[in-house]
């Protein structure tokens, strides 16, 4: 989730200006990507949006990259890690530049890091490198105790040598160090002539990834080209990439069905089924690190109630949800994390045990108790995305909740700028959350909780920070897992969220696109794929 606040007249005119200015670009030489929803941020330290992630992993590059399930070399070359698990030391390759021309250097990846991590940039990703891995000094600045870099465990020795010190063993660093969720260089230049609106003006906007950014129409596209100056531009084989909103999936299908697209964003469900029977080798579902949970507003009286956060949790037929109702594909969820190592000991809320009817039983115990029945219902609402998913799953529960306990929810489908703005402004009571993992294991989703990180969630827990500070400092790979596991069933016996599920990537992927890999965490870089 981002708290990216953009001048919307100012980069729509800029937009347009370039919209205007550039050349037409044949059709054969365009991969169409749809994108769902319009991008959140173009800022590449801000963005947490996976969708807007997809255009900014072709634009920026970090140390690595990643291609389905392989991590692969990207700035740096090569790179070597300390016996005790603490030091990484990436090299740089020789001669990389900037898209202006300007060396690239390993100063930029430090400068990148303090950008996210300063309070004043409005970044949600600063956790990463305080909860999902320790880098020495990293909290002090993201606490605002520091201000310069002169603490923090990244330095660039020389101008090709990156240098990060951890706190704390963390077996998992390689899968946040690419850039375009965690790691991005920054054009220190461009960025302190301009500001923040460097990023959404093609003018001005300097990448270092295989491609440079050509167009940005809002509520419309984003047109990328190859970078000419990206150190392995040779292999790049797709000259643009143009990136389509497309928020009504029906609608996106058909114009993938009359050719204006190569690839969608999903799939819409209805037409799933027959489309696996038709189209089988274009229909790609693959499973994801997408969990579903619904939180609660814990500034609203109501939900301080953990009664009643019990009652709303339990009283879901998960089972009946997705399997009847949503039909996604989706898988129902008792825990937080998803249980994606199958050595992970994972837990569940208590009650996932009984029958639904049980649950059902105890939800209306716990709602009475709560303060609330038929003479008292709970009036809320539910803030879901647009998409047909989102928006059936929550109609789903709010049909439960009232058929359970008598709750009259509303639900009230969100675009998803809109949606991200209302979660941090906490216009709600119930937000229909979804986190998406950057490494199938619980590490990647269980310190975005953490109350330090800031989420937005306003949970109080020291016993979860302890918890976690325990299972950080294990250096077994196996003792920290268990004590991940004694700090995830802190956070299900809060019921500050209610698990709902686990929903698989869904796209069509056109016959013309070669280099198509299955990926758990969405990683589909244009750079490694070909059209025909």
């Amino acid at each position: 989730m981002t708290t990216t606040r953009l001048s919307i007249l100012a980069g729509s005119w800029l937009a347009l200006a370039c919209a205007f200015a550039a050349p037409a670009f044949a059709q054969d030489d365009t991969l169409d990507r749809g994108i769902g929803s319009e991008w959140s941020s173009m800022d590449p330290h801000v963005n947490f949006d996976a969708a807007a992630g997809s255009i900014l992993s072709d634009a920026y590059e970090g140390l690595v990259n990643y291609n389905g399930y392989d991590i692969l070399p990207g700035a740096a070359e090569s790179w070597e890690v300390s016996e005790d698990g603490l030091t990484y030391t990436f090299n740089l390759r020789e001669g990389l530049v900037w898209s202006n021309g300007d060396p690239l250097v390993a100063q930029d990846y430090v400068d990148g890091l303090m950008r996210t991590l300063l309070p004043d940039t409005g970044s949600e990703r600063g956790y990463y490198f305080t909860s999902v891995v320790q880098v020495v000094g990293a909290a002090d600045i993201i606490n605002g105790d520091a201000t310069d870099a002169s603490g923090l465990g990244m330095t660039a020795p020389d101008d090709r040598t990156v240098v990060i010190q951890l706190e704390n063993p963390a077996p998992h660093v390689m899968n946040i160090l690419g850039g375009a969720f965690s790691m991005p260089p920054l054009h220190s230049p461009s960025v302190d002539a301009g500001g923040a609106g460097v990023f959404v003006d093609p003018a001005r906007v300097v990448t270092n990834g295989a491609y440079l950014i050509r167009e940005i129409v809002p509520q419309s596209h984003v047109l990328l080209e190859r970078n000419p100056l990206y150190w392995d531009a040779a292999n790049v084989s797709i000259p643009f990439v143009k990136y389509h909103v497309t928020e009504d999936a029906s609608t996106e299908l058909l114009r993938y069905q009359a050719g204006e697209l190569e690839v969608t964003y999903d799939i819409p469900l209805a037409q799933m089924e027959s489309l696996q029977a038709t189209v089988p080798d274009e229909v790609k579902i693959t499973a994801g690190v997408d969990i579903v949970y619904y939180s609660f507003n814990l500034l609203r009286e109501p939900f301080q109630d953990i009664n009643l956060r019990r009652a709303l949790t339990i009283a879901i037929d998960r089972e009946t949800l997705e399997g009847r109702i949503v039909r996604s594909g989706a898988t129902p969820n008792y825990s937080f994390s998803g249980g994606f190592d199958p050595n992970y000991n994972m837990p569940v809320f208590d009650e996932a045990a009984m029958t639904q009817e049980e649950r059902n039983a105890l939800a209306q115990e716990l709602y009475a108790a709560a303060g609330y029945g038929p003479d008292n219902p709970l009036t809320i609402n539910i803030l879901p995305t647009v998409a047909e998913e989102s928006v059936r799953r929550a109609q789903g529960i709010a049909l439960m909740w009232k058929q359970v306990l008598g709750v009259d929810a509303v639900v009230e489908p969100q675009e998803r700028k809109a949606w991200l703005d209302a979660f941090y402004a906490g216009t709600w009571d119930v937000f229909a959350d979804n986190l998406v993992g950057d490494f199938p294991g619980p590490e990647t989703f269980l310190p975005y909780m953490r109350p330090s990180a800031e989420a937005g969630y306003n949970w109080v827990s020291p016993e979860y920070e302890a918890a976690m500070d325990v299972a950080s400092a294990q250096t077994d790979p196996q003792a920290r897992l268990d004590a991940l596991a004694v700090a995830e069933k802190i956070l299900l016996d809060d019921y500050i969220v209610a698990p709902i599920s686990i929903i698989p990537t869904r796209q069509m992927v056109s016959p013309r696109v070669g280099g198509w890999v299955e990926s758990p965490v969405g990683y589909h870089n244009s750079q490694y794929l070909t059209l025909e």
